[in-house]
């Protein structure tokens, strides 16, 4: 069963998920997008929120400045990474997808931001709030949001969505690696942003 938690808590590891999402947000929207923006957007992300942070991760490994594995469990180690991934997304955001047409898909990347910031500055308080848990529940109302705009079936999406949810703060559960009160509050942190965000569209 632990080896089971250690792989959920790997393939939904926080800087799996933005590329996850866009991969799935033009998944669902195939037919208002063109093929050429849906693969160049979700390349775009996967080198942005995947890439450079893993390359930046073995870089501040090899500096020392890293001593944790990838799950960075060391409270005072997160603060750098986290840091980075606000400016990185930000740069996606407001820099790289400037002129895209992806307005719900840069919505949600914006509430997602919002709710890094919030867990940076948890970590700057010695409060470790669940990343894993906060970035799944980040893609709640995103997902909503699309059932109702554009009619897709909520019966196979929002269901599929609440299960990884389920496995991913079970996993985390399971592995110790955080309280039912961290998993809550960074359920909280991920939901809460983005909700508001999709509300006052």
């Amino acid at each position: 069963m632990k080896y089971v938690a250690k792989i959920i808590s790997y393939i939904f590891h926080p800087v799996f998920i933005p590329t996850i999402i866009t991969g799935c947000f033009y998944l669902l929207n195939a037919d208002f997008f063109i093929p050429l923006e849906q693969y160049l957007a979700t390349g775009q992300a996967f080198l942005m929120t995947f890439l450079l942070p893993v390359c930046i991760y073995f870089f501040l490994k090899s500096l020392g400045l890293l001593k944790s594995s990838v799950m960075i469990q060391n409270l005072r180690e997160r603060s750098a990474p986290m840091f980075l991934n606000i400016v990185i997304i930000n740069i996606l955001i407001f820099k790289i997808w400037e002129n895209a047409s992806n307005s719900s898909l840069k919505v949600f990347f914006i509430g997602y931001c919002i709710s890094y910031t919030i867990l940076f500055f948890g970590i700057l308080l010695k409060r470790k709030y669940s990343v894993h848990v906060a970035s799944v529940c980040s893609a709640i109302p995103l997902f909503v949001n699309q059932t109702t705009t554009y009619y897709l079936n909520p019966f196979y999406i929002l269901p599929a969505l609440l299960l990884i949810i389920g496995l991913v703060a079970s996993s985390r559960l399971y592995l110790r690696a955080h309280t039912n009160v961290e998993i809550i509050v960074g359920a909280l942190i991920g939901f809460v942003p983005s909700f508001i965000l999709f509300y006052k569209m």
